[in-house]
């Protein structure tokens, strides 16, 4: 699981359509703000969902379903699940540089939930 955060534009679902590509999906993505889950199907099947519109009552997206399926997940906007994220996890921060630029950091949550910095 991914856990994505950073501003608008910081380069979420650009991230996010880099790695379905790597991952041999040809389908056209873009981020799922109206429809909350899109699915890609490729050599791992990816269920990309972004949570910028939800408030609170995530498990109404069938939660426990997505994170037990065997799919690679990212969710943007991550920081609206918290409480609900599964302990092992990649957090990754996007910032903004300058129109150009933007800054990735990776954070590996192990079963435990430390930070193993730097992944």
């Amino acid at each position: 699981m991914l856990a994505l955060y950073g501003e608008l534009g910081s380069g979420k679902t650009a991230f996010t359509r880099g790695l379905c590509r790597g991952l041999g999906c040809r389908a056209d993505v873009h981020s799922p703000t109206f429809g909350l889950i899109h699915y890609y199907p490729g050599d791992i099947e990816v269920a990309h969902i972004d949570l910028y519109r939800i408030d609170s009552g995530i498990g109404r997206l069938g939660w426990e379903d997505i994170i037990d399926s065997g799919r690679i997940i990212i969710i943007e906007w991550a920081e609206k699940a918290r409480n609900d994220l599964p302990s092992r996890r990649f957090d990754i921060y996007f910032s903004i540089i300058n129109s150009d630029s933007r800054e990735i950091r990776v954070t590996e949550i192990d079963d435990s939930g430390n930070r193993h910095f730097g992944a």
